[in-house]
C-alpha cells in the first residue's frame, strides 16, 4: 500500500534516533537481523512501525564486542542454549516445555511465548551465539505455530486468568512475531494477528474468563492498547492502530476515582491499592513507549492529555523512587515475587524517565530527567548494568541459568547517560510528600527516606490475588519503611519472605494466628488517614486503625521532621486475647551483619536467638541504622528487644514462586511494645533517628528536641522549638497546644523569623470548611494564602481561618503571615444550612414534588430526564460586605453512562417558592450561571463559587439552582434532610 503522508509530530524524536540509540558512545555497531534499516520503513509506515519497536525489545545496533554487554549476551545465550534444548516438538505434544503444562493454568501460556520471545530475542542479538541461527529460528516459529494452532488459537475458551489470555500471552506474541518477522509467511502473519484480535477485540474492554466484559482501566487499558498498536504493526493493518491510539486517550486524563493517575500523585490500581511502582510504572512506560513508536506516524498520539502524564513523571514516578529503588509502600504485592526487587522495579523506572526524556520537546526537562535517572542508575547499586540473577528454566526441578537483569535494551539505553560525562547526576532531593488518594506518604532528608503505608475507606489493607503476597496482612496498617543510603538492601535481600508479618516496623498488630490472604481486598470502615504537609519540606500524618483480622483499633501519627520522625500511638484497644505488639524497628541485619544494640547507651551482646523486656527505657540504637529515643519521663516499659533468625522461602508467600527455591534465613533485630493481651487504651511514643550513633542517640534522649502536646484519642500533637514546628492530627474537634479545630483535621504550623504559616488538611474528606484557631500574637498580614483559606482575624492574640476543605481530597492549604504590615481586615463567617432544597423533573414527572427527600437529583438530558436542583438560603442577617460565597454540596455520580462529571450554579428566576409544594410545572427558571465543579461516583463535597449571587442577594433568600451546561451525567445531592453532616452549606465571607 502507498505510504500516508506523515504529520508533524509533537516529539522531537525519529524512529533513526531510536534505532541508533543502542549504539550511543559505542564502537563498531552490528545491525541484528530482522531490524530493518531506516529506510526501508520510508515507503512502508508498517515497517518502519516494526523496525522501530524490534530496536526497543533488543536494543538495536550495538557493539558485541563491548565488555558492558556480555552478562546480558551471555544470559541470553544461556536462555536460547537450555530452552532450545528442552522445547518439545513432534505432532503428538501437549506443551512446548514439559513443566509448562497447558490447559489449566494459563501463565504457562504466557511462560511458554515469553520463553520463545527470549530465544528470538537471542536469534537477532548480535553475540549469542545463536544470532540468525536458522535452526533456533525453526524453533521459535513452530513453537509459535503449535500455541496459536491449539492451546493459544483464536477459539480457546480462556480459563484460569484473563490478564494471561488478553495481555500477558498477546504481548509476547506479538514480540516474538516481529523480533522474528522476516522469517514469518503472510499466512503466519495473519494467524498470529487473528489471536490477538480474537482475545483484544477492543482494547478499551477486558472480559472475564466467565464472559463478564468491563471497561479496562488504568495500567491494564495501555497494555490492552500496546497490544493492539503492535498487532496493527504486525499485520500492516491501520484500524488496530488507530483503535488502540483511540483508547489510549481516555486513559490519560487525570481520574477522580477508581484506576489510574489522581491530581495528587497517587497511582490506583485495582479500585484502591496503592500501586505506582507496579501498574503506575507500567502506565508510565506504555504511554511513553507507544508516543515514542507512533512519532512522525499517520498514528501519531496527539491527544493534549499526554502532557497530564509526562507532569506525572515528576508528581507521581519521581517522588516514589529513591536511590534507585521503587519505595515497597506502593509496589503491592509485588513485593512478594521472588524475581522482582525494589531495586530491579526502580531501574526499569530510571528506563522510563529516559524514554520520557527522550520525547519530550522541552530540553530543560530532558536534562532534568536524564540528571535524574542517571543519579538514580549510579546509587542504585543492587540493580547495575552489570548485575546477573539466575533465572528458572525448568520450573519443576529448579534448574537455573544466570541472566542479566537489565537485558541487552536496558543496558543499551543506561549506558546513553551512565558513559556520558557531559550529563551530572542529580542528588536525591530532599521534602516530604504526601498522596492522599492513596493513603501513602514519602519522607526524604539527606541519607535516608521513610516511607508510610496505611489504609482508610478508600484503600486497601493489602492485595493478594493470584495466590501472591499471601502474608501482607498488616502492610497497610502503617507500615514504616527506612530506607538508609549505606543499607540499600534492606527490603530486596529475602526480606519479605523471611520477615516476621506481624512484626513489621511502625505496625500495631494482634499477635494471632491468621490465614493466608485473610483481608486482603478490604478496606477499613475508618477515613481518617493522611495529614498535612508544610512547604513539601515538613509533615504530619495519620490513620485511624481498624485492624480486619480483630477488634484491635487505635490511633497513630507520624510527626516528620529533618533528623526525625516522631511516632504516636493511643487508644489501642482489642479483646481478641492475643498479645498487641507496636514494632518500632524490626531490622533486616542481612547475613553477616554485625550491627550492635545499645539499651540506654549500653552496648548489649546479643547473639540469634537472645531476647529481653526492658523497662525504663529511654533511648536505643541499631549501629549503622537509627537511633530511638522513647518519650516519657521515666522512660518507656515493656519494650521487647530481640535477635532473631528468620527462615522463610518464596513460595509460602507466593504461590507462583517455584516450590524448589532453597530456604532463607536472614537475620533480624526487633524492638517493640509490649501492649499485652486485651489493651484498652494503650500509648506508645518514640522518636526514630535515621542514621544516628549510640552517642548521639543518648544525648538526644537526654534532651529530646521535640515534645509531646497531646497523644489522645481525639488529638496527637508535638512541638519542636528548634525548628518552630508544631504539628498536630485532630481526630475530632479538640484542642492541643497552641492549635484548636472545629473538626477533624491535620495542622502543622511553623515560625521562622517573622513569618508564621499553617498548613490544614481534612484527611476524612468529611468537612467542608475547618475553622482553624492558632494562639500567637502580633501577625498583621498575609504574605500568601492558598484558595480557600481565609483569614478572619488576628486580634487578640489569636489567629483565626476558615479553610475550605471540601473536594480537597485530603489536600493541604497554606497561608503566610508577617508581623510586619498594615493589618488585617476582620472578616466573619457565616454557615447557612438551607430552609429549603429539594429537586424537580421535567417529562411526565413535570407535576411531581419531591419534598423533603433525604437527596436531591442534577442531570442535564432529554425530556423526561432533565432534572434541576433547587436550594434557598435566608440571608437576611446577614451585615456588611460579601467577600466571598460558596454554596457546598456533597454528591456522587450515579449513572451507566459514566463517572466523571461537572455541576454548576445557576441564579433563579425567584425565591417565592418551597420544597414542599415546587414542581417542574411550577419552579423558577435558572438564570446565570456562577461556579462550577467536578464530581465523581466517589461521594465528596463540591465548592460551588456563587458570590456574585450571594452580593445580591444580601439582605433576603438566596435562591440558587444546581444543575449542568449541556448533557451530563446523573449527580445524587445529599439534602439537609438526610445524614447529618452532609446536608449544603452555604459559605458567607463578610467584611
Amino acid at each position: 500500500m502507498s505510504s500516508p503522508e506523515l504529520p508533524v509530530s509533537p516529539f522531537p524524536f525519529s524512529r533513526r534516533r531510536l534505532l541508533a540509540l543502542g549504539g550511543a558512545g559505542l564502537g563498531a555497531l552490528v545491525l541484528p537481523p530482522g531490524v530493518a534499516s531506516s529506510a526501508a520503513g520510508a515507503t512502508d509506515p508498517y515497517a518502519a512501525l516494526r523496525a522501530s519497536w524490534s530496536t526497543y525489545l533488543s536494543g538495536g545496533a550495538i557493539d558485541p564486542g563491548d565488555a558492558v554487554y556480555a552478562p546480558a549476551i551471555s544470559g541470553l545465550k544461556a536462555l536460547a542454549q537450555a530452552w532450545s534444548a528442552s522445547i518439545q516438538t513432534g505432532s503428538g505434544i501437549s506443551a512446548l516445555w514439559s513443566d509448562l503444562p497447558l490447559g489449566s493454568v494459563s501463565a504457562n501460556i504466557t511462560s511458554s511465548l515469553t520463553r520463545l520471545r527470549s530465544m528470538a530475542l537471542a536469534y537477532v542479538t548480535p553475540g549469542t551465539g545463536y544470532t540468525g541461527s536458522a535452526s533456533l529460528a525453526s524453533a521459535v516459529l513452530a513453537g509459535l505455530d503449535f500455541l496459536v494452532g491449539g492451546p493459544y488459537s483464536a477459539t480457546t475458551a480462556m480459563y484460569d486468568n484473563w490478564w494471561d489470555w488478553q495481555i500477558g500471552a498477546t504481548q509476547a506474541l506479538e514480540d516474538a512475531a516481529i523480533l522474528m518477522y522476516p522469517q514469518l509467511s503472510a499466512a503466519q502473519v495473519a494467524g498470529y494477528c487473528a489471536v490477538i484480535d480474537a482475545f483484544v477485540p477492543d482494547p478499551a474492554k477486558q472480559k472475564s474468563v466467565s464472559g463478564t466484559v468491563t471497561a479496562s482501566t488504568g495500567a491494564n487499558r495501555l497494555d490492552l492498547c500496546r497490544s493492539v498498536i503492535v498487532r496493527g504493526a504486525l499485520g500492516a493493518a491501520s484500524a488496530p492502530i488507530s483503535s488502540g491510539v483511540a483508547a489510549v486517550s481516555p486513559a490519560l486524563p487525570l481520574v477522580m476515582f477508581s484506576d489510574g493517575l489522581y491530581a495528587d500523585g497517587s497511582f490506583v490500581q485495582h479500585g484502591g491499592v496503592a500501586y505506582t511502582g507496579t501498574y503506575g510504572k507500567i502506565f508510565f512506560s506504555d504511554v511513553v513507549a507507544l508516543a515514542l513508536l507512533l512519532e512522525g506516524s499517520a498514528w501519531v498520539i496527539t491527544d493534549p492529555n499526554l502532557a497530564v502524564v509526562f507532569d506525572g513523571v515528576d508528581t507521581a514516578l519521581a517522588p516514589v523512587v529513591y536511590n534507585g529503588l521503587m519505595i515497597d509502600s506502593v509496589r503491592g504485592r509485588a513485593v512478594s515475587r521472588y524475581n522482582e526487587s525494589d531495586a530491579a522495579d526502580g531501574f526499569s523506572a530510571a528506563l522510563t524517565v529516559l524514554r520520557y526524556a527522550q520525547a519530550t520537546s522541552d530540553p530543560a526537562k530532558a536534562a532534568a530527567w536524564k540528571a535524574a535517572a542517571k543519579g538514580w542508575l549510579q546509587r542504585n547499586t543492587s540493580c547495575t548494568v552489570a548485575t546477573t540473577a539466575p533465572q528458572i528454566v525448568d520450573l519443576t526441578s529448579g534448574a537455573s541459568v544466570t541472566v542479566s537483569v537489565p537485558g541487552v535494551s536496558g543496558i543499551a539505553l543506561a549506558e546513553s547517560v551512565l558513559a556520558d560525562g557531559s550529563i551530572a547526576a542529580a542528588s536525591e532531593p530532599p521534602g516530604h510528600r504526601q498522596f492522599p488518594v492513596m493513603a501513602r506518604a514519602v519522607h526524604r532528608r539527606p541519607g535516608w527516606a521513610y516511607s508510610l503505608a496505611m489504609s482508610s475507606w478508600l484503600v486497601e489493607r493489602y492485595e493478594a490475588i493470584n495466590g501472591e503476597n499471601v502474608h501482607g496482612w498488616y502492610t497497610g496498617d502503617g507500615m514504616g519503611y527506612l530506607y538508609l543510603d549505606q543499607d540499600i538492601a534492606q527490603f530486596d535481600d529475602a526480606f519479605w519472605d523471611t520477615v516476621d508479618p506481624a512484626l513489621l516496623p511502625g505496625v500495631t498488630a494482634d499477635s494471632g494466628t491468621v490465614a493466608n490472604s485473610a483481608g486482603q481486598a478490604t478496606k477499613p470502615a475508618a477515613r481518617w488517614a493522611g495529614g498535612a504537609v508544610l512547604g513539601g519540606s515538613y509533615g504530619a500524618v495519620g490513620m485511624q486503625l481498624q485492624a480486619f483480622s480483630t477488634n484491635l483499633t487505635g490511633s497513630k501519627s507520624w510527626f516528620c521532621l529533618d533528623d526525625e520522625v516522631v511516632a504516636l500511638g493511643c487508644g489501642i484497644t482489642s479483646t481478641s486475647g492475643n498479645t498487641v505488639r507496636t514494632a518500632v524497628e524490626n531490622r533486616n541485619l542481612h547475613n553477616g551483619g554485625n550491627n550492635a544494640l545499645y539499651i540506654n547507651g549500653a552496648a548489649q551482646s546479643a547473639s540469634p536467638g537472645w531476647s529481653t523486656t526492658a523497662s525504663a527505657v529511654h533511648s536505643a540504637c541499631i549501629s549503622g541504622v537509627a537511633g530511638y529515643c522513647f518519650l516519657w519521663p521515666a522512660g518507656a516499659n515493656n519494650v521487647e528487644f530481640a535477635l532473631t533468625n528468620r527462615t522463610g522461602n518464596w513460595h509460602t508467600v507466593n504461590a507462583l514462586a517455584p516450590n524448589t527455591l532453597a530456604d532463607d534465613t536472614r537475620p533480624y533485630l526487633s524492638i517493640a511494645f509490649n501492649h499485652g493481651a486485651n489493651p484498652a487504651g494503650a500509648t506508645y511514643s518514640y522518636v526514630v533517628l535515621p542514621g544516628a550513633t549510640p552517642a548521639q542517640t543518648t544525648a538526644y534522649a537526654a534532651q529530646p528536641a521535640v515534645k509531646v502536646l497531646s497523644n489522645t484519642t481525639t488529638a496527637q500533637a508535638i512541638t519542636h522549638a528548634g525548628l518552630g514546628l508544631t504539628m498536630a492530627n485532630f481526630f475530632a474537634a479538640d484542642t492541643a497546644g497552641p492549635i484548636t479545630v472545629s473538626a477533624a483535621a491535620s495542622v502543622v504550623t511553623q515560625t521562622v523569623g517573622t513569618t508564621l504559616t499553617i498548613a490544614v488538611s481534612d484527611p476524612t474528606w468529611t468537612s467542608a470548611t475547618v475553622q482553624v484557631v492558632v494562639a500567637a500574637a502580633g501577625y498583621g498580614s498575609v504574605v500568601s494564602s492558598d484558595p480557600g483559606v481565609s483569614v478572619l482575624s488576628t486580634s487578640g492574640g489569636r489567629i483565626t481561618l476558615l479553610v475550605e476543605t471540601g473536594g480537597s481530597r485530603g489536600g493541604s492549604h497554606s497561608v503566610t503571615l508577617s508581623t510586619s504590615g498594615g493589618g488585617i481586615t476582620p472578616q466573619t463567617a457565616t454557615l447557612l444550612a438551607p430552609t429549603d432544597n429539594t429537586y424537580v423533573r421535567d417529562g411526565s414527572y413535570a407535576t411531581t414534588n419531591y419534598g423533603s427527600e433525604t437527596t436531591m437529583v442534577v442531570k442535564k438530558a432529554t425530556s423526561g430526564y432533565d432534572r434541576v436542583s433547587l436550594l434557598k438560603f435566608d440571608a437576611s442577617a446577614i451585615t456588611g460586605t460579601v467577600t466571598r460565597a460558596v454554596l457546598w454540596v456533597n454528591g456522587y455520580v450515579a449513572d451507566s453512562g459514566g463517572s466523571m462529571t461537572t455541576v454548576a450554579a445557576y441564579g433563579l428566576s425567584s425565591s417565592a417558592w418551597s420544597e414542599a409544594s415546587v414542581t417542574w410545572n411550577t419552579a423558577p427558571t435558572t438564570q446565570s450561571a456562577y461556579g462550577s465543579g467536578p464530581l465523581s461516583n466517589t461521594a465528596d463535597w463540591v465548592g460551588l463559587d456563587v458570590t456574585g449571587l450571594v452580593q445580591g442577594a444580601a439582605g433576603g433568600n438566596a435562591a440558587i439552582g444546581v444543575s449542568q451546561g449541556a448533557g451530563g451525567l446523573a449527580v445524587v445531592l445529599a439534602t439537609s434532610h438526610g445524614a447529618s453532616g452532609t446536608g449544603p452549606v452555604l459559605e458567607i465571607v463578610t467584611h
